[in-house]
């Protein structure tokens, strides 16, 4: 017993004492690998998927790989600016549940709860699963072993977290760095001088050279969506608040942001080299595969990259384990869960939070036999609804604390002066409602007609369209 004990104190450390929480805390580059990684490593397939769906309408419509990645681009800088504010609104962690539980009835945030949960185990398994079978299709003599691989890997990755999120990030770090340069390195050596234009492609094309049906709007849109997937992981910094060092908010904004020029670039980029060089789906080689081997050829230099992008995959499903945590002792605190999930062990952690995942996770990943193709029908069903609820939550938030013109005030339901009117007109149309008719005043200062809003008394924000 005590071997065994020693051996545990070994894999997650010493004790910690409460004032020293602030040791296992992150700051805003520690928090691109603690709870960014997810987001950073979906350029791996999300490019790829707008291909293959534009793929059977023929070698045209592959050009359409740039305008709808720029489409992307523009929502991910809208979803950065709303969780930007979600972390400001509630800095308690909790991000959409937190949002719908103080906007919206009681089942609402409890759906977007369990949305979360299940996004979140979901994202450890297809994380572990896509990881190792990338170092299957290289090793294929490993193929046989690929549940047990990644069941070693989950248990790592919860070895470190039971360690505490600090020292997480801190080890997943220059995997992590090493990840983003050496992509951006690529990309710029693409768009500026490529150095293996006429290297041999492998595989075979998956595009017809004649379209197979038309560039339609729907199309278009199915494409839209399944390039989407490039922006999973962006809200677990909203939900991760608490993890940071002080002053909390400030940091996990400058995370955000820092995360959203990141992804950004790098789907941009590789859609441009994409459009360029008229790459497509082909067999036995993803995109972001053809894009290295073009840019730098297939040397030293490729396999680094290959070997990079296969282990921040499997270490991408740390975000999950930073955000899910901070959501369960929120939950147990509102008394949906038990109180257990609430409490710290002797490193400061979540244990409970952390166990329960890593269960979820590895029962998943045993029951499709570590096959990211069975896991994905089950991820596409997975944050529809949590996103939707906590984009919606920002603006009845936003009229409880009379943000408006850059002033913050005490929340006045019952009054009805100036700003609250513009408040809550305005929050009516962000909100997609029906908008209140105005009526013609004359104004006795400017001696002119002007338009004006009808006073409105109360805004319901209970109603969910």
């Amino acid at each position: 017993m005590g071997a065994v004990a020693a051996v545990w104190r070994f894999l997650v450390g010493p004790p910690l004492r409460a004032r020293q929480l602030a040791k296992q805390q992150i700051t805003p580059v520690e928090g691109l690998p603690a709870l960014s990684l997810d987001a950073l490593t979906s350029v791996a397939y999300g490019p790829e998927a707008i291909l293959v769906v534009l793929a059977p309408a023929g070698l045209v419509a592959l050009q359409l790989v740039l305008p709808i990645s720029v489409a992307i681009v523009v929502l991910l800088a809208i979803l950065v600016f709303s969780y930007r504010q979600v972390i400001e609104a509630y800095p308690g962690g909790g991000g959409t549940y937190a949002v719908c539980r103080a906007n919206f009835p009681p089942s609402v945030g409890v759906l977007a709860a369990a949305a979360l949960v299940v996004d979140y185990t979901l994202t450890v398994a297809v994380s572990i699963a896509a990881g190792v079978g990338s170092l299957t299709s290289a090793f294929p003599g490993l193929t046989p072993a690929t549940v047990p691989i990644c069941l070693a890997i989950l248990a790592l990755v919860t070895a470190l977290n039971l360690r505490g999120l600090g020292d997480t990030a801190r080890a997943f770090l220059l995997p992590t760095m090493a990840f983003i340069a050496g992509l951006l390195v690529v990309i710029g050596i693409g768009l500026i001088h490529p150095l293996a234009l006429h290297t041999p492609r492998q595989g075979q094309p998956l595009a017809p050279t004649e379209g197979l049906e038309a560039v339609g709007v729907l199309l278009v849109l199915k494409a839209f969506s399944a390039g989407c997937s490039a922006l999973t992981g962006v809200e677990a910094i909203a939900n991760g608040v608490p993890l940071f060092k002080q002053p909390r908010v400030a940091r996990a904004k400058r995370t955000e942001l820092l995360l959203g020029g990141i992804l950004g670039a790098m789907l941009l980029g590789l859609a441009v080299l994409a459009d360029r060089w008229h790459l497509g789906p082909r067999s036995g080689e993803t995109i972001l595969s053809q894009v290295i081997a073009l840019a730098v050829g297939r040397n030293w230099a490729y396999y680094v990259m290959a070997v990079t992008i296969t282990v921040v995959l499997m270490l991408a499903a740390n975000t999950s384990f930073g955000g899910l945590p901070v959501l369960t002792s929120r939950l147990a605190h509102d008394n949906y869960l038990p109180h257990l999930f609430s409490l710290r062990d002797e490193r400061q952690v979540f244990a409970v939070g952390i166990w329960t995942l890593a269960g979820l996770a590895g029962v998943l990943l045993v029951a499709v036999r570590g096959q990211t193709i069975r896991l994905i029908p089950l991820y596409a069903v997975r944050g529809v609804h949590h996103d939707r609820g906590g984009h919606r939550g920002v603006p009845g938030h936003q009229v409880n604390r009379r943000r408006v013109g850059g002033r913050a005030g005490r929340a006045d339901r019952g009054g009805d002066g100036g700003h609250r009117r513009w408040a809550e007109a305005l929050s009516r149309w962000v909100r997609r409602a029906v908008r209140p008719p105005r009526t013609p005043a004359w104004s006795s200062g400017s001696r002119c007609w002007h338009w004006r809003w009808p006073r409105v008394s109360r805004v319901s924000w209970t109603r969910w369209p």
